[in-house]
Formats: C-alpha cells, structure tokens, sequence
C-alpha cells in the first residue's frame, strides 16, 4: 500500500471515529495539522523488498485534515491537503522525492466512501515522475478498498519509477556502498588541509 493510499485510508478512518457531528450546520472546520518531523525515520517495505537492499524513509512537510458539513450539520467530506518532502536512504545512497497534492473524501449515502486524490505522487528529483488523478472506493463500515481508478501517471506503479528509484538506491559497482558526497558550503567555511 502507498504512502498516499496509507494517508488516505487514515484519514478516512480518523474522520469515521469522530462519530456524527452535531445537528446543526457549520463552517469548515480544520481538525489536524499534521507537521511532519523528519527526524522520524521508518523502513519503506514495499521499496526494500523491490529494490532488495534495506529503504528508509522520512519526511518533513505538513498534512492539514479539514472537515466540511452539509445543511444538516452532518460532515459531507473530508478534505486533505499532504505537501511533504520525503529522503529515501539505502546504504548505497540517497534520493528525495516530493508529494504534493489534495485528497477529498466524500461520505455517499450508499455507505460507501469515495476518496479523490490528484496531485504529484511522487516526483524524484532529477528523474522519474506520476502526476495524475485517483479514485478510490472504500467500505465505510470496514475501510475496505471496493474499486481504484488512476488516470494519467498516477503513484509508484507506473513502470518506470520503481526501477528508477532502485537504481538510484542500489548497490554502486562492484556492490560497494557509495560514498556520502561532502557538502560544498561546509568546504567554504573550513578549508580542506591535505598534508
């Protein structure tokens, strides 16, 4: 499952544990404004098992969760705005995407919740790309994924991305651990001294 998928799923079922709202109409209500610590370091375990070296993952950005009801005060849907960047780290290297974008989830009178999500998901720099548009439906009782359409270059399912990423993680040649590259601004401050 994709970090967005994940986000989505998430954020669905936070707002199916707040229970109904009171009976009475209100303004948008921003209830989470998720600040990302990129301190936090987790295992990617969909890119280490594709790439078949160990992937990290961290990210710093935001997630802003926002609530909007109908006439009746109940809540209509449920609006997501993720804007983060993410470190993907493997012992050969490193590489950072992007995630930009919006998900709105709608509760249907059906009992089923429909999640759109468009935006860039994710995008590498100096590489691989998927920008496009998802729509999921889920069970609103189980959270269970019901139908997924993507349109356009949509999450690390298009072809060419997940290799990508992998050659820019994987073993250099020869399967030595690449080198961390030095910082050009910390050589101005102090001069290198070869002796």
């Amino acid at each position: 499952m994709t970090r967005r998928l994940r986000t989505s799923v998430v954020a669905t079922a936070a707002c199916l544990a707040l229970g109904p709202p009171s009976a009475q109409a209100a303004p948008p209500e921003r209830v989470e404004n998720t600040v990302l610590d990129p301190a936090e370091t987790v295992e990617d375990e969909f890119l280490t098992e594709a790439c078949g070296v160990p992937v990290t993952s961290s990210a710093r950005g935001h997630v802003r969760l926002t609530l909007l009801f109908d006439r009746s005060g109940e809540i209509s849907r449920v609006v997501a705005h993720p804007s983060s960047t993410n470190t993907l780290t493997s012992p050969y290297g490193t590489l950072t995407t992007s995630d930009r974008g919006m998900d709105r989830t709608t509760f249907n009178a059906d009992g089923t919740v429909t999640v759109f999500g468009t935006g860039v998901h994710p995008e590498v720099a100096g590489g691989a790309h998927a920008i496009g548009l998802e729509v999921l439906t889920l069970d609103g009782g189980t959270g269970e994924l019901l139908d997924a359409e993507y349109h356009g270059r949509f999450d690390v399912v298009e072809p060419e991305i997940v290799p990508h990423i992998c050659d820019r993680l994987g073993p250099a040649r020869g399967g030595i651990p690449a080198v961390p590259r030095l910082d050009r601004h910390v050589l101005r401050r102090r001069p290198l001294r070869v002796r």
